[in-house]
């Protein structure tokens, strides 16, 4: 391609242990919808483009969002790039997308049009890069955005990426490569499928339905791996300092969670609960040769593996510093905490989700507030500086005295903090970070109502006003309009592709929503409502997780909870 690489000074600074063979038959530009930095900060990027990169007939590169692109981009400026060529995205024979964040769908539509590709796939043809999407959030519905896609992955790369090149490799045309994908378990083909959607009553239309034509199955099962092996270890595969957590080599050491909250899709869709074993982290690790002093320990539930400690001990008698995003407070044990301190990690992050035991008991959150402030105790003791908590607001039967069991768990964090650190003269912060709950599809919560934005925003107000007040302790929220957004996008189905569209056109959400009422969408309330255990969910047609049964009886004892005589409702 003529012309300056505008990646090129990100390229630069970038040091790589997997780079692209030339003279592949078959390439991939992997694409992650958001900025450089959040994109090469995911360790799902990484493992891809190794992944693609090791096959002998593949040459994978990367691409992100342009920080100048935002609201409409066609026709604007020159064709997206790949960072290592400089070729045009739409030059490639496949267009790879991986998303961790529903939040990031919009951006999908940037990358298409900044490619100079046709937004829907019905739309595209044999001159047009295929367009894969994988990551957490097509793997529990797709159907936001399916329209746009040739076929979504459902399931875990290390078993999804072999299949999928020797088909693209293999088919005689995209027609029947299509068709072999859907027979392939975790291969979602959307064109071969219909939503249904029946009117209620003199209401709005109701998804009613996915039917599958005669080339596909009713149910796409999602795949797992089995992580033995050195080579199965997901990690850093390109160090930038110009990435979040670009200092430090990110590691997974462990994969889903044992722990079965109830509104947690990793605790019933990354399932079963698996480790990596102590030889293969460390091989990941000294692949760099000592490149980076910093390791990031990946995992959910990362104090469950039986032998972290271990791994922990061997990394710093290499000379690495240990750190860890955030830790189980249930299962936070000394050792592993101090050496985080120690190499230099001032704030520890923990979820306790809320504050009083009882929403924690809805939960299945197995920890008392009594039992978190001993944590708390330790964490302060062992020389942290600072804490933050994730908290939900907006779980079902929440009550007042819910909210303000959030404030008194917040002060009494900072009393704890105030008697440990003082004597060491370098007080801190308690953040109590409030995520508004988003009813996540294949878990047992997926049939509660999602608050609307002027609830949550109230709620947030009440809590502001009283933690205010409170010095050392602080609020960080997401945003009212975020949480709304995020459960649209985590909840429609395939009429959320409007109004996708709509906000790619003008910019604007507000907008988009007015344009997607008046030309006949449906309201947000059809989304954010309550469902009924019973009736049909689009992703429905997913198997990533327990059968129905096993959710439904969840969901029936959070109901009991919920449903039990509280002190005081909500004013």
């Amino acid at each position: 391609m003529a012309g300056r690489n505008p990646w090129s000074e990100l390229r630069s600074r970038e040091r790589a242990l997997v780079h692209p063979r030339a003279g592949a038959r078959l390439r991939v530009v992997l694409a992650y919808p958001n900025s450089y930095a959040v994109g090469m900060g995911n360790l799902g990027v990484h493992t891809v483009y190794r992944l693609l990169n090791a096959h002998p007939e593949v040459s994978c590169e990367r691409v992100f969002l342009p920080p100048e692109s935002s609201g409409r981009t066609r026709g604007v400026g020159a064709p997206l790039v790949s960072i290592e060529s400089g070729t045009p995205v739409g030059n490639f024979d496949v267009l790879a997308l991986s998303a961790s964040f529903e939040n990031d769908y919009p951006n999908v539509l940037r990358i298409l049009d900044l490619a100079g590709l046709p937004l829907r796939a019905a739309a595209r043809d044999e001159r047009h890069p295929l367009v894969v999407m994988g990551g957490a959030t097509v793997s529990i519905n797709p159907e936001p955005v399916a329209a746009f896609l040739d076929v979504a992955c459902i399931g875990e790369g290390e078993e999804l990426v072999g299949p999928l090149v020797e088909e693209i490799l293999s088919a005689p045309g995209r027609s029947a490569l299509l068709r072999r994908l859907a027979a392939r378990p975790g291969f979602y083909v959307p064109s071969l499928y219909r939503p249904r959607y029946e009117r209620v009553g003199g209401g709005a239309a109701r998804f009613a339905g996915l039917e599958a034509c005669a080339d596909a199955p009713p149910i796409v099962n999602k795949v797992r791996a089995a992580l033995a092996g050195a080579d199965r270890v997901a990690a850093t595969a390109i160090l930038s300092p110009d990435a979040e957590f670009g200092d430090r080599i990110m590691v997974e050491v462990a994969r889903g969670c044992t722990k079965g909250c109830r509104y947690c899709w990793v605790g019933y869709s990354v399932l079963p609960f698996r480790v990596h074993a102590v030889d293969d982290v460390l091989a990941a690790v000294d692949a760099w040769q000592g490149a980076a002093a910093r390791v990031g320990l990946v995992a959910t539930a990362l104090l469950d593996h039986p032998e972290i400690e271990a791994i922990a001990d061997a990394l710093r008698a290499r000379g690495h510093r240990v750190f860890s995003p955030s830790l189980i407070i249930s299962t936070l044990r000394e050792p592993l905490l101090r050496a985080v301190v120690e190499s230099g990690q001032e704030t520890i992050t923990v979820a306790p989700e809320a504050g009083s035991d009882r929403m924690r008991r809805l939960i299945m959150k197995r920890i008392s507030n009594d039992e978190i402030l001993e944590k708390v105790r330790l964490i302060f003791r062992t020389g942290a500086r600072n804490l933050k908590n994730y908290i939900i607001v907006g779980l079902p039967g929440e009550t007042e005295e819910d909210l303000q069991a959030i404030v008194d768990l917040g002060a009494a964090m900072r009393e704890i903090m105030l008697q440990e650190a003082r004597p060491r003269g370098r007080l801190g912060r308690i953040t109590l970070s409030i995520n508004c709950l988003i009813p996540k599809p294949g878990t047992p919560l997926q049939w509660a109502a999602q608050l609307t934005a002027t609830e949550y925003r109230r709620r947030l107000r009440w809590l502001q006003r009283r933690v205010g007040a409170i010095p050392n302790l602080e609020l960080d929220a997401m945003p009212p309009r975020a949480a709304e957004v995020q459960a649209v996008l985590s909840r429609g189905d395939r009429r959320v592709a409007d109004l996708l569209e709509l906000w790619h056109a003008c910019g604007d959400w507000r907008a988009a929503l007015r344009a997607w009422r008046a030309a006949g969408g449906p309201p947000l309330a059809e989304f954010l409502r309550a469902r009924e255990p019973g009736e049909p969910v689009p992703w429905g047609h997913l198997r990533v997780g327990p059968a129905l049964p096993a959710l439904q009886t969840q969901w029936r004892r959070a109901l009991a909870v919920a449903e039990a005589p509280a002190a005081e409702a909500l004013a």
